[in-house]
């Protein structure tokens, strides 16, 4: 059983972000000290209101405060780069970790990322596992020849190889045919957090068939999940809530739920919303909640996110502190 912490790195705009930048290091320092396994981070493009940094160059910094964690992205947008310039990156910034990068990818959703990089959306499946097809041959570093209409080799090879042979993606989604996917063409799958509980034991269980019918094993699920510990649960639910309900506002806002089977709301009241999402407590319940998912849906490695865009630092680093205490160990 793994701990990972998901640095959620977004403000609202206008933002500090080289303020915000400092808050996120000491976080991943603390969790780092505390013997978490993994950091990951996510990418958006084009969020009018929001600020955020880009995760490879994050990472990147990251990684020297961190020695040891592994560094992950959940999810980068695979469908809408380049296969040769993503391959490369991550590449590179498997090296510069010395082989502790985890490629996490998805399609992604939204509608006005598809259209500022001119990528069809409905072609957005086959485009990313051809992507994903290109970036393995060319981390193999054998030549690789592809005629595609965004991108043409012909025997070519790239700069730097990974150091890890082959490097670990795992691939986020929520929809079933997106964990059909996971199970195909990966070594993980990413939960969504706004994934709610509900239906998520029966899709573990077709992402281990699919998985294992591919000829990869059982898998490797990594549950990532918003998370928020205070001494008394009431205390929790006044710092964590109205940050979490505005988050997923925004995610309502960006047609997230489209891609839900269960058709669970993302607005309304924090209770509501966050049934079966939000594990918001003191550290018993929290110990208790994570606990009763791990073992519903089988999890090899929680994400737990803590804080929220605009949340105080404070407030975020108190979490985490609570979680390392009195929760991590009990899991």
């Amino acid at each position: 059983m793994k701990v990972g912490l998901f640095l959620t790195n977004e403000h609202s705009t206008p933002a500090d972000m080289g303020a915000h930048l400092g808050d996120q290091l000491a976080l991943a320092r603390t969790a780092a000290d505390a013997g978490w396994h993994s950091i990951f981070t996510g990418q958006h493009f084009v969020t009018e209101g929001t600020q955020r940094l880009q995760p490879l160059p994050f990472l990147a910094r990251l990684s020297g405060e961190v020695p040891g964690m592994r560094l992950g992205t959940g999810i980068h947008l695979w469908t809408l780069g380049n296969p040769v310039a993503m391959a490369e990156e991550f590449a590179t910034l498997d090296v510069l970790t010395g082989g502790r990068m985890i490629a996490g990818l998805g399609l992604g959703y939204r509608a006005e990322e598809f259209a500022a990089f001119g990528v069809d959306r409905a072609s957005r499946a086959r485009r990313f596992e051809r992507n994903l097809e290109i970036a393995r041959a060319l981390w193999s570093g054998e030549p690789v020849t592809v005629d595609e209409p965004w991108c043409s080799l012909d025997g070519a090879t790239i700069g730097t190889p990974p150091v890890q042979r082959p490097l670990p993606v795992w691939i986020g989604g929520t929809s079933n045919a997106a964990i059909r996917r996971a199970g195909r063409l990966s070594d993980g799958w990413i939960l969504n957090p706004a994934a709610p509980a509900g239906t998520i034991a029966e899709q573990a269980s077709l992402y281990r068939s699919t998985s294992q019918d591919s000829g990869r094993g059982d898998g490797w699920i990594a549950a990532f999940r918003e998370v928020y510990c205070a001494p008394t649960t009431e205390r929790a639910r006044e710092l964590a809530l109205p940050f979490l309900e505005k988050k997923y506002g925004r995610y309502e806002a960006w047609g997230q739920q489209d891609g839900h089977p269960d058709g669970q709301a993302l607005t309304g009241g924090a209770d509501e919303v966050g049934a079966g999402r939000f594990i918001v407590g003191d550290p018993e319940h929290c110990r208790r909640e994570l606990a009763r998912f791990r073992d519903l849906v089988g999890v090899d490695e929680f994400l737990l996110r803590t804080d929220w865009p605009d949340m105080p630092a404070a407030a975020a680093m108190s979490s985490l502190e609570l979680l390392t205490r009195e929760v991590v160990p009990g899991l």
